[in-house]
């Protein structure tokens, strides 16, 4: 399955950014090399077989050897310059490696060679909603639907070309289907419930996310996410109990000061005084932490541990875009202890 990187949500990576309240989640949703039945979905009318140098590559690929992969598709190419499967890897391999002209090439030559290739169109409509290039992705998705119904990611990609163009209802109708195939994958509730903010449907986004929660079981990834998604929409209470599920899933010095952050939302400065002080615990070179707990203990009055804080971060970040703000901090830190 491919989701666009668009709906900068499907992987998180836990990293706070010092600047600010809260990050954003990383995106990244690499193209899928190998997900599935060996070879890429072929046009479900007309399977087509895989080249020998093909399955050689899709082989390579299932022993994570990138190179090797690539040169079996490249010599694929070189006997058949119109394999649909060969040029379908190499967009995906591009793609992986940033390669988003080059992608986009191999997928487009893909579709010619073999018009109606689902996970092609996929594919190709994400890399168009990552680039917010939202009509061509739809030019890829509307024809797509129309001989694959039942393709849940294509909807999904429909979906999100729609809600980048403000079509509210366009954008509810493909995300309600895509749901309807998926009911049971939290990355589309994830995705739908991120747009529907974007769209100003902040109570239903909500509803998705808490829909989403315990459809991600122990996926660390997605259960931070959702906690990050909730924190953005400033339901902090629903934000501390899911990075406590992620918290227990992993004990984590980012996501104890994720959790803090929801708290300090909340005005819970208690609670999160004491999440900043387990995150400092877990690894005080987290720097993150070592700021935002100086901020909290200044806050409260308590200006000898805070000015430690503050300390121990510019140890760790004497360069950094913070460095000068935190070296005001603790001067007036110093003049309320005098």
């Amino acid at each position: 399955m491919k989701l666009g990187r668009a709906a900068a949500l499907l992987v998180f990576s836990v990293s706070l950014g010092c600047g600010a309240t809260t990050p954003p989640p990383a995106s990244a949703s690499d193209p899928p090399l190998t997900d599935g039945p060996s070879g890429p979905p072929a046009n479900a009318a007309q399977p087509a077989p895989l080249s020998p140098e093909v399955t050689k590559g899709v082989t390579a690929l299932d022993a994570n050897d990138l190179a090797g992969a690539k040169g079996h598709f490249q010599a694929a190419l070189q006997a058949n310059p119109s394999d649909a499967d060969a040029l379908y890897y190499l967009g995906a391999l591009s793609e992986k490696a940033g390669d988003a002209a080059g992608a986009e090439a191999s997928y487009k030559k893909a579709l010619a060679a073999r018009p109606g290739f689902a996970g092609v169109e996929v594919n190709l409509s994400a890399l168009y909603d990552d680039a917010q290039r939202f009509d061509e992705a739809l030019a890829v998705t509307t024809p797509g639907l129309a001989e694959h119904a039942k393709e849940a990611s294509l909807h999904l990609n429909a979906a999100i070309a729609y809600a980048g163009k403000k079509d509210a209802a366009s954008a509810t109708r493909e995300f309600d289907a895509a749901i309807a195939l998926t009911p049971r994958d939290p990355t589309f509730r994830l995705v739908y419930g991120h747009w529907l903010v974007v769209l100003g449907q902040k109570g239903a986004a909500i509803a998705q996310l808490h829909a989403a929660v315990p459809l991600a079981d122990k996926n660390l990834g997605i259960v931070a996410a959702i906690g990050h998604e909730l924190h953005v929409d400033k339901a902090f209470a629903d934000c501390v109990t899911v990075f406590g599920q992620a918290i227990a899933l992993k004990d984590a010095a980012e996501l104890w000061t994720e959790r803090a952050s929801c708290r300090i939302g909340a005005q819970d400065d208690t609670g999160a005084v004491a999440d900043l002080r387990a995150a400092t615990a877990k690894d005080p070179t987290y720097a993150p932490a070592q700021y935002y707990l100086g901020n909290e203990l200044a806050k409260a009055g308590q200006y000898v541990p805070a000015i430690a804080a503050y300390q121990a971060f510019l140890k760790l970040e004497p360069n950094g875009p913070l460095a000068k703000a935190v070296t005001e901090k603790i001067k007036l830190a110093k003049q309320k202890v005098h």
